[in-house]
């Protein structure tokens, strides 16, 4: 048992997520248990509204959990200083970024501030990491462009560009594909599966993209209004617990084209 927890970079025990005021709690999801020990492309599915960006807000301690536990790397994640925890995980969300004049190099060099001097000043490992970042997402255009002038899907990209520029082993995505097309969600979750096959890193994303999810991820998260279930996309689908994840009459999936569709 002791050589195996050495391995476990995510142990969820008994978690329960949601929101608590002084007199009310309201709970999205609870008893959630979840292990991961080796570097995974993991991809969090679920209708809307299920409580996927709660669980990743949770995971990544942005959000208070109500009960249970979250170890990360054999450590309980309330035990993490802010920075200490930022060398480890990065973190991707939908929120609106607030107005300033940064460029994309200065945003993505954001990423960077774990690692800087007191006085934030970048060395030349920072830099590289930072260029790095650009060329694996091909947004070394766009590095003096101001990122308010960016399309939504540029935007995205850059964000992807400074959790990279982190360099963290675990990386959290919330929605990383919403905005792009077809052409560049694709690209997006093949450069998410190459830095798990080629860097090591352990990622986890919710998408709507089930069919492309299906097609990249080492391991599916099922959200539904029941349980979270947990396993290899195809081992879901042979056993059709993948079903699980829409309750309607008028869409099915297809296992043939490994999708939902129309009835």
């Amino acid at each position: 048992m002791e050589n195996n927890a050495k391995h476990i970079i995510l142990n969820i025990k008994k978690l329960t997520i949601g929101y608590s005021s002084k007199k009310l709690e309201s709970v999205v999801a609870r008893g959630i248990n979840i292990e991961v020990n080796e570097p995974k492309l993991i991809c969090l599915v679920g209708k809307n509204g299920i409580g996927k960006s709660t669980l990743l807000r949770t995971l990544s301690g942005v959000q208070p959990k109500l009960s249970g536990e979250i170890i990360i790397r054999n450590k309980n994640l309330n035990t993490y200083s802010s920075n200490d925890l930022s060398r480890i995980m990065s973190l991707v969300l939908t929120e609106k970024l607030p107005e300033s004049n940064l460029t994309v190099f200065e945003l993505i060099a954001l990423g960077r501030q774990p690692y800087t001097n007191w006085i934030g000043s970048l060395s030349q490992t920072d830099i590289e990491k930072i260029n790095e970042a650009m060329q694996l997402t091909n947004i070394e255009h766009l590095s003096d462009r101001k990122y308010f002038e960016l399309s939504d899907g540029q935007l995205q990209k850059v964000l992807i560009s400074r959790a990279l520029a982190q360099d963290t082993d675990i990386i959290i995505l919330d929605e990383p594909t919403a905005h792009l097309d077809v052409q560049h969600k694709m690209e997006t979750f093949l450069l998410l599966k190459e830095l798990v096959d080629d860097f090591g890193k352990t990622i986890i994303i919710s998408t709507h993209e089930i069919h492309l999810a299906i097609q990249s991820a080492n391991e599916l998260w099922l959200m539904t209004e029941d349980e979270i279930i947990c396993g290899n996309p195809q081992k879901l689908i042979k056993n059709e617990s993948i079903e699980k994840l829409f309750s309607s009459d008028k869409i099915e999936f297809d296992v043939k084209k490994q999708q939902f569709t129309l009835k």
